[in-house]
């Protein structure tokens, strides 16, 4: 009776042993020795117009009515994220990488100031296309709408702190 007992600890054992491994070979690292793990840049695009169409139940004369509003929407997400890459690379080019963990210089803080501010333009200009698709919804499908996750041009907050105003 007690090998039974130990064979079944042992397999519960090496169960528990090798789920443990697997998860902790599936779990993405906290950071690299160079810095914090980098998180993806906001994507170039919103959801496809077909997803909204299905997610909202459109028809066919509101999927009409919407879809300049859509398509300039997605303009304005396209234009921020090359913008996004070309200062990334003016950034790399130039020298001024910010380093996590260290205080901005000022030239740093002025060029974070300035691109922020430039972000918020084109957040403010999607935001008004997606105001612009939800006033052609019925109240209904607003009330769908505005479960939707928004697009976003720029990530807020996330490692280092709360949004900046």
């Amino acid at each position: 009776m007690g090998s039974l007992v130990m064979r079944r600890l042992f397999a519960v054992a090496t169960l528990f042993m090798l789920v443990t491994i697997s998860a902790l070979a599936q779990t993405p690292p906290a950071g690299t020795p160079d810095g914090p793990r980098r998180f993806p840049p906001p994507p170039d695009h919103w959801m496809t117009i077909d997803s909204l169409s299905q997610a909202l139940g459109l028809k066919a004369d509101q999927r009409t009515k919407i879809t300049p509003a859509y398509t300039a929407l997605n303009g304005v997400m396209k234009d921020a994220a090359a913008r996004r890459q070309a200062i990334r690379q003016q950034m790399q080019a130039s020298g001024t990488q910010f380093t996590p963990g260290q205080e901005p210089t000022p030239e740093q803080r002025a060029k974070f100031d300035s691109v922020r501010t430039e972000m918020d333009g084109f957040q403010a200009e999607a935001d008004q296309w997606v105001a612009a698709i939800r006033n052609n919804l019925t109240a209904a499908q607003q009330v769908k709408f505005d479960s939707l996750p928004k697009p976003q041009v720029v990530r807020r907050g996330g490692m280092s702190g709360p949004p900046r105003p």
